[in-house]
Parts: structure tokens; C-alpha cells; sequence
């Protein structure tokens, strides 16, 4: 009995082991055509009534290029605004917009970038880069952090930052296994800097995002004067 203890506490150790060993370089591979939903949900700290966003955005992979870069299309639909007992739906008459990521899924380009106008959201548009920007150089293994140095980027809408992200373990999210990553956000050219901190899961299968919650400090969330701005938090989550 006692060597049969041993024995399956051995084999306990080796396979904790062995998941601790494996390493997971993090960067998704999309294929033509696949298609995926998301729910968001922006709840911003103002006084009386807390104010909050909701849309779905409607994701699908329009071209992947023989170097490894892709198109993607988002459609945003159902959006509406709630404050206190207020809730005033949107036109689903947005266009799309297509964004270009190269292999690794760094965003380098945008069809938003030729009209600065549309420049709706800085606050989401300065997000973007905590997932965007938040495969490792090199595969990271459980407990690993890695940061992500963020280039000024104009046409993209993205400011100057840092992200330092630290890849803490599994966890489930409705059919998904994930690998959970924790990251802390900030800009860094800025006197009062947007800060974010929380969490993005991805699916463990093939590195596609599957929920990000996020904590936020400083944002601007529109470039209308009188729409609410404060801390707020941000939730992103993929439908089955």
C-alpha cells in the first residue's frame, strides 16, 4: 500500500511537472471565414447613476496572406446606453471596419485610418493594444511575466505605452479551457496616463481571445464633450 502511495504520488509529481514545463508561444492562427461573437460591456463611474455601454461586435476573418497576416471585420450591432432608469438603443447602420494583423497579432493597419474623424473612442482605441500586442517574443511557460513596449502609432489611434503581462494558469470559461494571463496597462507619454490592470483568457486550443476584464484609470471614452468619462471597468467576453 505504502509503495503504491509512493508510487501515485510519483506519478502525481511528474505529470504536475511536465504541465508546468510545457510552454505556449501564445499566437493565434486564423482560418478564412472563421467567425466569432463578443459581448461588451463599458461601465463608467458617474454620479448619481453608473453609466454603461453595451454592443456586439460580430468578428470574422475576411483574408489570411501567405506571410501569416490577416483581415479581420468587425460589425458592431445591438449598442445601446444605459443611465439609471434611461436606455436609448443605437442605429446598427455603423460600417464595418477591417483590421490588418500580422502573424504574431499586432495590428498594423486599419481601415478607420483614413478618417481621423471617426476617432469615437480613445479610451477602447488605446485598449486594443493590451490584446493586440500581447503575444511574448519567445514561448512563456506557466508563471512567466513578459512586457510589450507600445510605439506611438497615429493612423492606428494608439498612444505610447507599456504592458507587462504574467501568464498565471487555467481556467474555464464556458466550453473553453483557457490559459489566463494578467496584465497591467499604462501610457507613458502622457501627464495623466490612461491605466488598466485585470485579465485576458484565451482558448488553450489555439490562442483566440475568449474574455478580457479590465479595471481602468484616465480614460477619454469619446471625443464628444458631454459624453460621461471617469474609471471605469470593461468587460469583453466570446459567445459559445
Amino acid at each position: 500500500m505504502i509503495r503504491n502511495l509512493i508510487l501515485a504520488s510519483v506519478l502525481s509529481f511528474s505529470a504536475s511537472a511536465r504541465i508546468q514545463d510545457a510552454t505556449y508561444d501564445l499566437v493565434w492562427h486564423p482560418q478564412k471565414n472563421s467567425t466569432a461573437n463578443f459581448k461588451l460591456r463599458l461601465d463608467i463611474d458617474t454620479t448619481p447613476d453608473r453609466f454603461s455601454f453595451l454592443a456586439t461586435f460580430k468578428s470574422k476573418v475576411v483574408r489570411v496572406k501567405p506571410n501569416g497576416d490577416y483581415d479581420i471585420e468587425t460589425i458592431t450591432k445591438d449598442a445601446h446606453f444605459k443611465h439609471g432608469t434611461h436606455d436609448e438603443s443605437m442605429s446598427d447602420q455603423s460600417k464595418p471596419t477591417v483590421d490588418t494583423y500580422n502573424m504574431r497579432g499586432e495590428k498594423i493597419a486599419s481601415s478607420e485610418d483614413v478618417d481621423p474623424t471617426e476617432d469615437a473612442n480613445p479610451g477602447l482605441n488605446s485598449l486594443d493594444s493590451i490584446t493586440n500586442d500581447l503575444t511574448p517574443k519567445s514561448p512563456v511557460h506557466l508563471g512567466e511575466t513578459w512586457t510589450a513596449v507600445l510605439q506611438p502609432n497615429a493612423k492606428l489611434k494608439r498612444q505610447a505605452g507599456k504592458v507587462n503581462y504574467t501568464l498565471i494558469g487555467r481556467e474555464k470559461q464556458g466550453s473553453f479551457q483557457c490559459l489566463k494571463i494578467t496584465f497591467k496597462y499604462t501610457e507613458t507619454e502622457k501627464d495623466v496616463p490612461l491605466t488598466s490592470e485585470g485579465y485576458v483568457l484565451v482558448n488553450q486550443s489555439d490562442f483566440s481571445l475568449v474574455k478580457l476584464e479590465a479595471s481602468v484609470k484616465g480614460a477619454k471614452f469619446s471625443s464628444d464633450p458631454d459624453f460621461p468619462n471617469g474609471d471605469a471597468t470593461l468587460s469583453v467576453v466570446r459567445e459559445p
